[in-house]
């Protein structure tokens, strides 16, 4: 008996020591929501503290890390991706790709004449057409077609795209190349696997992250920067709303899978501001609380970091609004239709990166607007959409992916 007892006390403390581990039983999301509320007070209360701005700094290096390698991450993943879903759905899988493609194209599109609707309704009557300068057909197709040669000489992103679908399509229907397919998943997941043993990093990351921006706006802000915030916020959450709606509507997805996914990816990609910062997450939420399969959750999920960049583009014109108004630059509701098209285009190769839509857009707005003065108008425009809206817009931006995954799987390919 006393050996007995001698034993069962022995094993007490570690299963105690299990179960009153509170960094276990708190959710991830609230991790990151605890991280972005000491991050914001770290840099509000000690914006001159040394160690809070080395701190703040720190929080770049992995999101550097991974734009830096962001080529050969998406390359493994979606090939990877492109070969188990040619594998387990051979006569569909040419279909779902294109259905996956369409879906975003048609997902751009909606959400620019959706921000139109938003700004007609909230702004509507503030817009001061008389003076607007219309661009001329030249410097309209000028904007357009100019767009498209960045794809080769400053969008290599979508070369890889392109690259890895073909090359792990080939790998897969090609018998004399099975091992090569076989090592393209592997390494697939392994990339998959170093990001979810790194999980617990992000919380931490995204608070780093956080100090940045009462150290750049400090505590009162510029009134039209405030403003330009909440009236991005207002648009993204009745986007969100909708698109929560759809969801619900057109997959087998309850809602609490679809809240659970929400909350985790929303918190990751607000927290980071990038798209490509919140790959991992979005892939490893989509599976665990969307329940998607892998193939299905890696495609669409890494075709929309790349591709997506909907919510940028609502809030690109929401920017050129209130910075139109800053400059006391004439503006009328037909020159924001003008940018519709243009915008759509550039949403489908503007880089994943905090702040990345406003530097690779506003050049182009410039030029279509014909402002007095481009340089100054650019400046403004990227200071303006700089802080929370990238975090905003990535967060919409990334769930949409998962819940387009959704869609995918339970409309075109539905389990048998």
């Amino acid at each position: 008996m006393a050996e007995a007892n001698t034993l069962s006390s022995s094993e007490m403390p570690r299963e105690s020591v299990k179960r009153k581990n509170p960094f276990r039983s708190i959710p991830f999301p609230y991790w990151v929501f605890l991280s972005l509320a000491a991050g914001f007070s770290l840099g509000l209360f000690l914006p001159d503290n040394g160690v809070v701005h080395g701190i703040a700094k720190s929080g770049e290096y992995f999101p550097k890390t991974i734009v830096t390698f962001a080529t050969a991450i998406i390359f493994f993943l979606l090939s990877g991706a492109t070969v188990k879903l040619i594998t387990l759905h051979k006569e569909k899988a040419g279909s779902l790709f294109g259905r996956i493609f369409l879906l975003y194209l048609t997902l751009g599109i909606t959400a620019l004449a959706w921000a139109c609707l938003f700004i007609y309704a909230l702004a509507g009557d503030s817009l001061h057409p008389e003076g607007a300068h219309a661009a001329g057909a030249h410097a309209f197709f000028s904007g357009i077609f100019g767009t498209f040669k960045t794809i080769i000489t400053q969008q290599p992103l979508l070369q890889i795209l392109a690259a890895s679908v073909i090359i792990g399509w080939i790998a897969a229907v090609k018998k004399q190349l099975a091992g090569m397919a076989g090592w393209i998943m592997k390494i697939s997941d392994v990339i998959l696997a170093i990001f979810k043993n790194l999980m617990w990093y992000y919380p931490i990351m995204i608070g780093c992250l956080a100090i940045n921006i009462p150290l750049k706006f400090g505590t009162n802000g510029v009134a039209s920067y405030g403003k330009t915030v909440l009236w991005v916020l207002a648009m993204a959450i009745t986007w969100t709303l909708f698109m929560l709606l759809v969801t619900k509507l057109l997959t087998k997805r309850t809602w609490k899978q679809i809240m659970s996914y929400y909350i985790t990816v929303f918190s990751a990609g607000f927290g980071t501001g990038g798209s490509y910062d919140t790959l991992a997450v979005n892939i490893i939420s989509a599976e665990r609380d969307l329940k998607l399969k892998p193939e299905f959750a890696e495609t669409s999920i890494v075709f929309g970091t790349v591709l997506n960049k909907s919510t940028a583009t609502m809030a690109i014109l929401i920017v050129t609004v209130t910075t139109c108004e800053m400059m006391n630059i004439p503006l009328s509701f037909a020159e924001i239709l003008l940018l519709v098209f243009p915008l759509w285009i550039l949403g489908l190769e503007s880089p994943g990166v905090p702040g990345g839509a406003g530097f690779f857009m506003s050049p182009v707005i410039a030029l279509i607007l014909h402002v007095p003065n481009p340089v100054l108008f650019t400046t403004t425009f990227v200071t303006m959409y700089s802080g929370l809206i990238p975090m905003i817009t990535t967060a919409v931006n990334t769930t949409d992916d998962g819940l387009i995954g959704a869609m995918v799987q339970d409309r075109f390919a539905p389990d048998k």
